[in-house]
């Protein structure tokens, strides 16, 4: 076996503890030379780092040749020889080098990838570089204290590891038990056990990471400032950093783990666990876990570099600390702040610049969804100050020993708080500043209730998450562009209640604070055990769960049980609608429903509905591989489906509406202008046109639309006084027994929404709707309808008084209707209703009228590169040309049967049905959309753009 002398800052014996001492000046350049160290390097189940133990006192961790820039060696650890592929730090790396998997790579000394040119002269441009990659599965591990991997200004790491193997940095130390198992055991399995020499309270055991970049910071000689002069010298010896270049890279680091780093040269020379020092944006920064670092976890020093999907355990000092100017965004954290060591740790400390906090740039970065749980031993959980804002959204401050929320005014800046719990006995937002900002107004809750580990509880779920999407839909978006739009607050959806639930699992390493699971597998309090149905052979679910008829304050339902409604189940009760005293109901018992990922909801019989009160709300977590879906007692059971088979969805909201006793419109109380719904629904309608009935993504409702009567009955969706403040994208209505979604007033808008099979119209409105809807596919391709005059769109306002206001405008773009040849009119557009459609394909199959508008009032609706084809003759689709269809002279508008031209649109793989646009469609001028609506919208006519757009598959049915 070859033994490799390599520098190190420390004189190690064959016994030597894996600590260094240092010089004052905390160098971590080292100088003396180590002795042989045995650590064997596993691939376990992260297959990288072979071989295991050998004997006592021995571990081999190369099962294949070292490769070129390392050799085989031994590092000796408390009298363990540990043998790995052992890289040289007498100098810089100045090759490219690959660590492959099948081996473990150990370092003694500081490692630098690349020489470090700002070193040389403040401001030189580095124009090569060297690039550090580092294979999945492989383990990289330092021999002693002090010992740091930094990768220097122009130079690169690629350390991008999987789920199943992630790559793992670590001490020699916590490799030692390798040699005390009976059987092999991995240097991925030494390293998973959360253990070293038998403490899980290990830290500081090597230096950790440094890297090194040439993004702007605003540390340095004010006059330096904006040039490429403005740099600065890093702690414990780890170069210089700062520039320019805001888009620098250094690289990549996906799947990591950053375990024991953190060593501390004094009290004001120290290296975390991940130092980010000058980071530019071309940098990426995914699913990292920092454990029990001596010092902070993560810290930004300037620079832009973004990350998402970062946890920190177990620091001794800050979790996420930010200074000198760092403008990038994070979004997905976990902190448990469970080990403090310097006597003030917190959750985040955020500086910009201590001594000129309006120094540019200024600490700024958006931070959204982030869990910080303290077991009451913490500082404040978010310390803001020294000029730092920013935005903070979807955060949960749980347990922490100070405040939860510190703002110190440093600078002419003010951070943003949106949609933040704290609780805990210091879950105070601190300071007259913060005081003015942690308002409820912005969904802030000061909670009584601490989690008992990283997962969601009912009282964070009852906070309404803020809306991350830089979408132009005129709401309050929060200009965070590049984050993720998420329905729930903190780390995880409120779905999931278990590490291996989550996006922890597999490559984080698991401590005991993630493993509480604070859902019983019994039914969700609120609920019961159905008494009227068990689990169905060949389903997953746990228990048959029956909702109570009213649901009073927050029901969440977390996936794992199957949901009943027996009876019709109302989220609240009617509160009114509640412009003032008079008409508000301050008696009526609120709800709200949260439905997790993946859930199945269904109805006993025809009649049960689910129905959302005025004053309540209704939150649909699917998403795109866990739809929530709502369907039929039949369809649970596997027995023979159909439509009407259970009542459907009815949401109330407050929004005004056009329909109501005409006395009453335009009296200084026009908020009296209510109506009842039909089925039994109850009340809707209002004056608060933004009212908020909640957020839906990601719902089926199928087999749905009792009828009562002619003239009474449910739809798959009906939206009733609906106000714009809640959220509907991704919803599909299948086989409903009437209409599939309805809108009766209201300004609500909707994007992504299907409808198949409907017994009588797909999309119809009334009453005074005025919301938008883009991306609609409505399918009438079945046996038609039922009702004896289905229509895929009908479009009302009101039909005794035309004219009145509000009047239904709605605004559709990117629509594909595919009219039955039993069905009646594509579009019968009527009763007053405005209507502006753009960039939409109407295609039949020898029906009646492509598009049939009635001059019932004064409104005269607009078609701008709409495509209308294949009806039942030429007269009938070239009438409405004259005056409210004008050709492609006018608004690009195209007759498909005056041109004597068919419909081309295809089928993408995987669906059943045409909607991908081919040469005909493709031919129409598309028209740039009104504000409001996605501007991609504008580039293609139609509900889908190309065979790569498949937004409509994968979470629907009968497409």
């Amino acid at each position: 076996m070859k033994i490799l002398s390599i520098r190190s800052g420390l004189l190690l014996g064959a016994a030597a503890v894996g600590l260094a001492a240092c010089d004052s000046g905390g160098d971590i350049e080292s100088t003396g030379v180590v002795a042989p160290i045995n650590v064997t390097i596993g691939g376990g189940s992260g297959g990288g780092g072979g071989g295991g133990a050998t004997a006592d006192g021995v571990v081999d961790f190369t099962s294949n040749a070292c490769p070129t820039g390392t050799a085989e060696g031994t590092i000796t650890s408390n009298g363990i020889d540990i043998t790995a592929c052992l890289i040289d730090t007498a100098s810089p790396l100045t090759n490219d080098l690959t660590l492959t998997a099948g081996n473990a790579y150990g370092f003694s000394g500081t490692l630098f990838v690349g020489e470090n040119q700002l070193d040389a002269a403040a401001g030189t441009t580095v124009t090569t570089g060297v690039t550090l990659t580092i294979e999945p599965g492989v383990v990289v591990f330092g021999a002693a204290g002090e010992d740091a991997l930094v990768v220097n200004p122009g130079s690169f790491i690629e350390a991008d590891g999987t789920a199943t193997q992630p790559i793992i940095f670590t001490s020699a130390t916590d490799l030692e038990d390798a040699d005390q198992a009976t059987t092999d055991l991995t240097a991925v399995a030494a390293a998973s056990d959360g253990l070293v020499r038998g403490s899980s309270a290990a830290s500081g055991e090597w230096g950790g990471i440094v890297i090194n970049g040439l993004a702007p910071i605003n540390d340095c000689d004010q006059a330096d400032l904006g040039t490429a002069d403005c740099t600065k010298s890093g702690e414990g010896g780890s170069g210089s950093f700062g520039g320019t270049n805001p888009a620098d890279s250094s690289g990549s680091m996906e799947y990591v783990r950053v375990q024991y780093p953190g060593f501390l040269f004094s009290s004001d020379d120290e290296l975390n666990g991940i130092a980010l020092q000058g980071v530019g944006s071309g940098t990426t920064l995914s699913y990292i876990h920092v454990h029990n670092s001596k010092d902070d976890a993560f810290e930004w020093f300037g620079g832009t570099v973004s990350a998402d999907h970062l946890v920190a355990t177990g620091a001794g000092d800050d979790s996420f600390d930010w200074t000198d100017g760092w403008t990038g965004s994070l979004q997905f954290g976990v902190i448990v702040q469970n080990k403090p060591e310097s006597g003030d740790p917190r959750g985040f400390e955020g500086d910009s610049n201590g001594d000129f906090p309006n120094s540019s740039p200024r600490s700024m970065p958006n931070i959204a969804n982030v869990t910080l749980v303290s077991e009451g031993n913490g500082d404040d959980g978010m310390k803001i100050r020294r000029g730092s804002a920013g935005i903070y959204a979807n955060i949960i401050v749980s347990g922490f020993g100070g405040n939860g929320l510190d703002f110190d005014t440093g600078g002419s800046e003010t951070p943003r708080f949106e949609s933040i719990y704290l609780a805990g006995s210091g879950s105070d937002a601190t300071d007259s500043d913060a005081a003015s900002l942690f308002d409820a107004g912005s969904n802030n809750v000061r909670g009584s209730a601490t989690l008992p580990g990283i997962f969601s509880i009912a009282e964070t779920r009852a906070v309404l998450a803020a809306d991350l999407a830089d979408d132009d839909d005129n709401d309050a978006d929060l200009p965070v562009a590049g984050l993720e739009e998420v329905l729930y607050i903190g780390a995880f959806a409120d779905s999931v209640q278990s590490y291996e639930d989550s996006w922890l699992f597999d490559w984080a390493l698991e401590i005991p604070e993630f493993d509480n699971v604070n859902i019983a597998d019994d039914c969700p309090a609120g609920t019961f055990v159905s008494q009227n149905t068990t689990v169905p052979a060949g389903r997953t679910e746990s228990n048959v769960c029956t909702l109570p008829n009213l649901v009073e304050g927050d029901l969440f339902l977390p996936a794992g049980n199957l949901y009943e409604l027996d009876g019709t189940v109302f989220v609240g009760e009617d509160a009114g609608a509640g412009v003032d005293a008079a008409s508000t109901n301050d008696d009526a018992a609120t709800g709200r429903l949260t439905i997790a990922q993946g859930v199945t909801l269904f109805g006993s019989n025809g009649p049960d509905a689910l129905v959302v009160t005025r004053g309540s709300q209704i939150i649909v977590q699917g998403t795109e591989n866990a739809p929530v879906v709502m369907t039929s007692r039949q369809d649970v059971l596997g027995q023979t489906v159909g439509r009407g088979q259970w009542g459907g969805l009815v949401i109330n909201g407050r929004a005004p509406i056009n329909a109501c006793e005409y006395s009453s419109m335009g009296t200084v109380r026009p908020a009296v202008c209510e109506k009842e719904g039909e089925g039994g629904s109850g009340f809707f309608g209002g004056e608060t046109a933004a009212d908020d009935s909640g957020q839906i993504e990601y719902l089926r409702v199928s087999y749905a639309g009792f009828l009562f009567g002619s003239d009474d009955e449910l739809n798959g969706i009906a939206f009733q006084g609906v106000g714009s403040g809640t959220e509907v994208s991704y919803i599909q209505v299948h086989a409903n027994q009437d209409d599939g979604i309805e809108f009766f007033g209201g300004t609500v808008s909707v994007d992504h929404a299907i409808v198949t099979d409907a017994g009588d119209d797909a999309f119809d409105w009334t009453d005074g709707w005025q919301g938008n809807a883009q991306y609609v596919i409505l399918d009438q391709l079945e046996d038609g309808g039922i009702s004896g005059d289905p229509r895929v769109i009908e479009a009302d306002s009101n039909g005794s008084f035309p004219d009145r206001d509000p009047r239904s405008s709605a605004v559709m773009a990117n629509v594909t209707v595919l009219a039955a040849a039993n069905g009646e009119d594509a579009m019968r557009i009527r009763r007053g209703t405005d209507l502006d459609m753009y960039n939409s394909v109407v295609v039949g199959q020898n029906a009646d009228e492509g598009l049939d508008f009635r001059a019932d009032g004064t409104a005269v609706p607009d078609f701008f590169s709409v495509y209308i084809v294949d009806f039942a003759s030429v007269a009938n689709a070239t009438a409405v040309s004259s005056g409210v269809f004008p050709g492609a002279a006018g608004n690009n508008n195209v007759d498909g049967e005056a041109a004597s031209q068919d419909s081309t649109l295809s089928v993408a793989t995987g669906a059943t049905v045409a909607l991908v646009p081919g040469a005909n469609e493709n031919a129409v001028t598309p028209t740039t959309l009104p504000a409001g609506l996605d501007a991609n919208g504008s580039g293609f006519i139609g509900a889908v753009e190309d065979a790569a757009d498949t937004w409509y598959l994968g979470w629907t049915v009968a497409l």
